[in-house]
């Protein structure tokens, strides 16, 4: 499968004192398909390079190379116990006892204790470093299954530790960062007074996290070429389900029930709409595959995906549906992910799924801006990247 290089952007609205935006480019590894971005830390501040992932609540890293210094937070401190359930083991009594956090590989699930300590980070060269950020110390063998190079994790979960709450804490500035994703760049920009994609876009509640941090939405339905699966016969409860958005998870996964509703309501479509279309055998690890070599006489099924109300759907097109695996094989991009992915969840909506959607995550009002496809606006994250950075450079 073709790989794709890309930047993503985040951003947040900071003080003009200091920038009026940041922007925190990344790069897509073409072995594990994991978006990367580096931070400088310490007092050398050494350039580290992390994978992103948008539900992890800890920015966690491999300090054993790294320069001095590193304070150890204390496990009875107010930032110990905000970060972890049990900071001290009852145990051990020691007054001088690191806090323990719990991280995870992301790629792997492995999971593995390591310590929260503070350190100076800067995340881009237009302000200057933060003293005194959280972080934390992950053992080596939490780094196996990331790309190669990669030193850890930057998690953007919405916990009071995380990175998104201290840089808006140290920033003096309101919890809200954007995504932009796309397969030549992305951006995140600190002003929608003069695009008109953002006050275009639609809002959702995200809805109370169980602490880990997670962006979790409300699910009502889903429908193909507008029609609902017929999923009130498989399971009662699917009409009250939810979400959750991924930038870990490549492609989308479907709780298996949903799932096998999907693909033959997919199929029935895309045959009704293209009479000449070819269906081949399984390919690439997708089950559906159709023949491209008549590209133009194939018409891609709309997805939508119904959120808290009839009035608000999360609309999916072909571009962000299929996936180019050859020259002559596109395959539709969604995952069996087996009969339980936890939490209520029947969906999780991934990377490629999320291309050229621009995204607002508002932490202080508890919602999800989106617009859908913005190449059917007749724009990409590519041009609205291209756009910032230029009125950022003449500012």
């Amino acid at each position: 499968m073709a790989s794709l290089s890309l930047l993503f952007f985040l951003f947040l609205q900071l003080p003009l004192s200091l920038s009026s935006t940041l922007f925190l480019p990344l790069t897509k590894d073409p072995s594990t398909n994991q978006y990367l971005t580096r931070i400088h830390h310490g007092s050398a501040q050494l350039p580290t390079s992390l994978i992103i992932d948008l539900n992890s609540p800890f920015l966690w890293l491999d300090c054993s190379s790294s320069p001095k210094p590193i304070t150890a937070v204390h496990c009875r401190s107010i930032q110990c116990t905000s970060a972890a359930p049990n900071p001290c083991p009852s145990s051990l009594s020691s007054n001088q006892q690191a806090c323990s956090v719990l991280l995870q590989n992301p790629t792997t699930k492995v999971s593995a204790t390591g310590e929260l300590v503070e350190t100076t980070v800067s995340f881009h060269d237009q302000i200057s470093p933060v003293d005194s950020f959280l972080l934390s110390c992950a053992p080596s063998i939490l780094l196996s299954g990331l790309p190669s190079g990669a030193k850890g994790v930057f998690g953007l979960g919405r916990v009071r530790t995380g990175a998104i709450s201290q840089i808006s804490h140290f920033l003096d500035h309101p919890k809200r960062f954007s995504l932009c994703l796309s397969s030549e760049s992305g951006m995140i920009y600190s002003s929608d007074d003069d695009i008109d994609v953002f006050k275009s876009m639609t809002y959702t509640p995200l809805l109370e996290n169980k602490g880990d941090g997670s962006y979790i939405i409300t699910l009502k339905a889903v429908q193909v070429q507008n029609k609902k699966l017929r999923l009130e016969n498989v399971e009662p409860n699917m009409l009250s389900s939810s979400m959750k958005i991924s930038t870990v998870d490549t492609y989308s996964r479907m709780e298996t029930m949903v799932y096998r509703e999907f693909v033959t309501a997919f199929v029935n479509e895309a045959e009704s709409l293209n009479l000449n279309m070819k269906r081949v055998s399984s390919q690439g690890g997708f089950e559906v595959c159709y023949s491209v070599v008549e590209r133009s006489t194939i018409v891609v099924p709309v997805i939508d995906l119904v959120l808290q109300s009839e009035m608000v759907k999360w609309r999916i097109y072909g571009h962000n549906s299929m996936v180019k695996v050859n020259d002559e094989v596109m395959c539709l991009g969604f995952l069996d992910g087996g009969l339980d992915l936890g939490d209520g969840i029947s969906i999780i909506l991934g990377a490629h799924q999320l291309e050229d959607n621009l995204l607002e995550f508002d932490l202080v009002s508890s919602m999800l801006g989106f617009s859908s496809s913005l190449i059917k606006s007749k724009t990409s994250c590519s041009y609205l990247s291209s756009s910032a950075m230029h009125r950022s450079a003449q500012a």
